[in-house]
């Protein structure tokens, strides 16, 4: 599985300072791969501090360890998005060879389509671990799954717009069945959990983790 090295430290605010230059690749795909990343952190933590109250603490941990696993591969795809980018317009410089361009989107194509599919699992987990939350951490539930959502849409967006200059039709039809369909499952989870979180807010008093 190919990963990123990054040149800077990998801080929020030096990730949030390089999507903002204008003079560095980083743009929507990578803003919301680090959206899904802050997703998937937060369930982590639900599921870790379930686990710290269950009596049986196979299904938590295993959650927990799940997300944990996913913001490590959602915080690679932030520099693999960039450096997919990067790709892309390298091959638009040069022109001259549209294989290179058309391999250039496809690779480009695949990252935010990662994200799409990671997007949705974070949502399964939502709902899962959602059963087992202590009530201190239903809302970072709620939270999570706001997030997912807004990252799954962020994916798609930047997924489409790569197909959108792709000359590949039978790639580009089968993408975006792809992405419809991954996009109708993260609003059905959305959905059940927007049922259960309709107007949820943290109040001062929460009980402690």
């Amino acid at each position: 599985m190919e990963t990123a090295v990054a040149d800077d430290p990998t801080t929020v605010d030096a990730l949030l300072a390089r999507i903002a230059s204008p003079g560095v690749l980083a743009g929507g795909g990578a803003a919301a791969a680090l959206t899904a990343a802050a997703a998937a952190a937060l369930v982590s933590m639900v599921a870790a501090v379930a686990a710290r109250h269950a009596s049986d603490r196979a299904r938590p941990t295993g959650i927990a360890a799940d997300a944990e696993g996913l913001r490590r591969r959602l915080a690679d795809l932030i520099g693999l998005d960039v450096l997919a980018y990067g790709r892309v317009l390298q091959a638009r410089r040069e022109a001259s060879d549209p294989a290179a361009l058309r391999g250039a989107l496809v690779g480009a194509t695949a990252i935010p389509l990662e994200l799409a599919t990671t997007c949705v699992t974070i949502l399964e987990q939502c709902v899962e671990v959602l059963a087992l939350a202590r009530p201190s951490t239903v809302a970072d539930v709620g939270v999570a799954g706001v997030l997912a959502a807004a990252a799954l849409e962020g994916a798609v967006i930047t997924a489409r717009a790569n197909l959108d200059g792709l000359d590949d039709p039978a790639f580009v039809a089968e993408t975006r069945r792809t992405l419809d369909d991954l996009r109708r499952r993260g609003g059905r989870l959305r959905a059940r959990l927007a049922h259960t979180f309709p107007d949820t807010a943290t109040g001062a008093d929460a009980p402690s983790r």
